[in-house]
């Protein structure tokens, strides 16, 4: 095997059909030796939040020297991105070798249930392994799509289940309301567990709080009002939390003081079970934080902001945080959505503050058509371009971009991506 043949096998459209069990994840975990049963987890879920959650909370669990493997999904530039330890990816050897030896048990699982595991499942188990073989000490484990089914939901209870938000995304599979997606979401909560959740909406925290009672699992939910001076730049943010002062976090949003919240409690959850977390790691490590391609500042003059706003939720985040960092300026914004999904609509959000917008196609088939979502933003009256290539994106603002222009590239994590690594 190479690493064409592991992306092949853990990075490509496969599976039969939709799951209804966890049937085959066990099968196949149990003829790898249950690894994840070694293991210690906080386990996260949620529409948007999760990556830059795990990744707060991955960086605080550095500074207070505890090993810690991170499993996330989906990576930017490189498949390695997803399995790390301690902010190290796995190597192209290991994860070769690791690829190796389940594969062949995949061929087992398949035979003898006859159906076809999902890339995803696969993925999980090789990380799974790995942060055994590397012996962690507590495993992020960051959900796929939803919870109760997710191939990640095959652990016992975790030390802490995360639900960072619940939005409109991923529909098929999950429901067509928020009320049914969360009840997805909420199946990570596990018997005599911890969950910790922000405040949402009504409906939602009840289902959250219902799910928690029904487990006996103990619920920790973010107030917002416990978020006092809060202070927004183009470069960090600034605020206050219960005992915890002058918090900078590096992540540009306002959405993302939550998202630091929810691992500030998580790292109280963890400390009050036996982990030496220090206040100061907790900030130290909030501090030091970073997840590529979610209001990422790449470039300073042109002023260039990248975010992976897919979904609805998203994309409302998106233009909140731009109102407050850029609230007298016009903005350039690049796009590229799946045809999938809603994408005018979700366009329209950013209308009110566009100078024009760049469309651009995150994939040849699964991809918007760019010239046609360039002439439907110019029929209601945004100007607007379409471009071949991202390629083709970035050399045209390169040539054309004025110093104190802004720029902002928003849409499919494919899209961004590509710009992230062409830009460099």
């Amino acid at each position: 095997m190479n690493m064409t043949d592991v992306i092949k096998l853990v990075n490509t459209n496969r599976g039969t059909g939709k799951k209804e069990s966890l049937s085959r994840m066990s099968l196949l975990m149990k003829k790898l030796g249950n690894p994840q049963e070694s293991l210690k987890y906080v386990h996260v879920a949620g529409t948007n939040g999760k990556g830059s959650t795990s990744a707060f909370l991955a960086s605080i669990l550095n500074e207070s020297d505890i090993r810690v493997g991170v499993y996330t999904s989906p990576h930017l530039e490189r498949i390695n991105e997803r399995i790390q330890i301690n902010g190290s990816e796995i190597t192209d050897e290991e994860f070769i070798r690791l690829t190796e030896a389940v594969a062949p048990l995949v061929e087992e699982v398949e035979r003898e249930l006859d159906e076809v595991l999902y890339s995803f499942e696969i993925l999980t188990a090789v990380a799974l392994a790995y942060f055994s073989e590397h012996n962690c000490e507590l495993v992020i484990l960051e959900a796929g799509i939803g919870g109760r089914l997710d191939a990640t939901n095959i652990i016992e209870t975790p030390l802490a289940a995360i639900i960072t938000s619940i939005g409109l995304d991923h529909m098929k599979v999950l429901g067509e309301s928020k009320e049914q997606i969360a009840l997805e979401k909420a199946g990570i909560i596990k018997h005599n567990g911890v969950v910790i959740f922000p405040e949402m909406s009504p409906s939602i925290d009840d289902i959250v709080l219902k799910k928690a009672r029904s487990e006996k699992a103990v619920p920790v939910q973010i107030r917002q009002s416990d978020i006092l001076n809060v202070r927004l730049s183009e470069d960090d943010s600034v605020f206050d939390y219960k005992d915890l002062k002058n918090i900078s976090i590096q992540l540009l949003g306002r959405h993302q003081i939550s998202n630091a919240v929810l691992a500030i409690e998580t790292a109280r959850i963890l400390r009050g079970k036996g982990y030496t977390i220090e206040a100061s790691a907790v900030k130290n490590g909030l501090m030091k934080a970073k997840w590529p391609g979610r209001m990422e500042k790449i470039s300073e003059e042109p002023t260039v902001i990248i975010d992976g706003a897919h979904n609805p939720e998203g994309i409302e985040h998106l233009k909140n945080n731009l109102l407050r960092l850029f609230p007298d300026d016009k903005l350039i914004f690049v796009v590229g959505m799946m045809k999938d999904k809603a994408y005018m609509e979700m366009i329209r959000t950013v209308f009110p503050q566009a100078k024009k917008i760049l469309a651009v196609s995150p994939d040849p088939y699964r991809g918007f058509d760019a010239e046609e979502t360039a002439q439907k933003i110019v029929s209601e009256g945004i100007p607007a371009k379409a471009f071949e290539s991202v390629e083709s994106v970035i050399n045209n603002l390169k040539t054309s971009a004025q110093s104190d222009d802004k720029i902002v590239v928003f849409g499919s994590l494919y899209l961004i991506g590509e710009f992230r690594t062409i830009w460099k």
